[in-house]
């Protein structure tokens, strides 16, 4: 936005976040960049305990399963959880 009484400048104006916007950002927590190996995602499904573990050798792999578990949820209908263990 150009202001005129800054003598024509560029300003930014920040946007103020919602509640709503910072209760829906999600962020996993991984081990340790040296010390990981093999990891294994573990989505659970919260209302029936049923639970898939998958293996992977790349965080970015892990963190996007994980993402993606996350992206279901907000469709609604189905309860995920998605850990990413050592």
């Amino acid at each position: 936005m150009i202001n005129e009484s800054q003598g024509g400048f560029m300003t930014n104006e920040k946007m103020q976040l919602s509640c709503a916007d910072i209760d829906g950002q999600v962020a996993f927590e991984l081990p340790e960049r040296e010390t990981l190996a093999l990891v294994t995602v573990v989505i659970t499904n919260l209302l029936n305990q049923n639970s898939v573990d998958i293996r992977v050798t790349n965080n970015n792999v892990a963190v996007q399963v994980c993402a993606a578990v996350s992206a279901i949820n907000t469709l609604g209908g189905i309860s995920l959880s998605c850990q990413i263990r050592q």
